[in-house]
């Protein structure tokens, strides 16, 4: 148990620093859009160019790693969509703001230095993987289904997926992962000095971004229905991972590091965007104390998990 709270303590204590510091105005809760820019634009761009432009790029796809993580960010996804709509009565809207919570990990964030902690040689293609999954799967589906039944004009829809297309070929961290894959189809190599300074932001990626999740808790309180609460925090730390755990009997040849990564990625809290995206569908206020419950909760959840496959 030692070793798992060695690899765990350092992340959620990074978190209560971010909290602490930004609680008692060390660190101004303004500054915290700013630092979190940071981590998206430069820290975790350069970990992405400098991890995958040395990897064989037979190495950066596995699909049989995709497919799982698919499958159990969307079965979360839909399970807790109809138990919601259907059981707790909520409207489409707010049932489709409850699953995106379910579907969407922090794998940028909490995930990716957990992994960096857990394994020596952390495959940077299992990160890559996770995020194109999260961005070109996941997030389109639960936006342009909120966005559908949010909106009733002629032609909204065009217009969603449109948007849903630039935020994905804007996504830094997702042309950072092309960068990479480009360098490493061409065997070409960055110089020296510019190879160095990314190294040097990418070791600010992970403490940054534990910084700013913790700073972002600040003055959250549970609001909301506890159930609804409850229902997205159960489907987002246990059940996405059960399903990608039983996914995973299917493929005994997938290699032993993608396993542990797509077993930790699954059982990440929910990215900390999410009151951002949802608080334009009135959802602000649930998202936010949903984050911060299943944050909290998770350093039991990730914990244990740690334990089971360390044993």
């Amino acid at each position: 148990m030692d070793v798992v709270l060695n690899i765990t303590a350092p992340i959620f204590f990074l978190i209560l620093v971010g909290f602490l510091g930004t609680r008692y105005q060390l660190l101004p809760k303004e500054a915290l859009p700013a630092l979190s820019r940071f981590v998206l634009y430069f820290a975790l761009p350069s970990v992405m160019v400098t991890k995958i432009s040395a990897l064989d790029l037979r190495a950066v796809v596995d699909l049989s790693y995709m497919l799982v993580y698919a499958v159990g960010g969307l079965v979360a996804f839909a399970l807790t969509l109809l138990i919601a709509r259907i059981f707790l009565k909520e409207t489409w809207v707010i049932a489709t703001v409850s699953g995106m919570g379910a579907m969407m990990p922090n794998s940028s964030f909490i995930g990716f230095p957990i992994l960096l902690q857990y394994l020596d040689d952390a495959p940077a293609q299992a990160f890559a993987m996770a995020l194109v999954v999260e961005n070109i799967l996941f997030l389109p589906v639960a936006l342009v289904l909120m966005e559908s039944v949010y909106h009733h004009e002629p032609g909204v829809g065009k217009k969603i997926i449109g948007n849903v297309a630039k935020r994905v070929a804007t996504n830094p961290v997702i042309l950072s992962v092309f960068v990479g894959v480009m360098l490493s189809l061409f065997g070409l190599h960055l110089p020296h000095f510019m190879n160095s300074s990314l190294d040097l932001l990418a070791m600010a990626a992970a403490p940054s971004a534990l910084v700013v999740i913790g700073g972002s808790l600040v003055g959250v309180t549970v609001q909301g229905s506890k159930v609804r609460t409850g229902l997205v925090a159960s489907m987002k730390l246990l059940l996405f991972p059960m399903v990608v755990f039983g996914c995973l009997q299917f493929f005994p040849q997938m290699p032993t590091e993608l396993r542990i990564a797509v077993l930790l990625f699954a059982a990440m809290p929910m990215f900390s965007i999410y009151p951002i995206i949802c608080g334009e569908y009135g959802q602000r206020s649930f998202c936010a104390s949903t984050l911060m419950v299943t944050t909290v909760l998770s350093f039991v959840t990730i914990s244990s998990l740690l334990y089971l496959l360390h044993g």
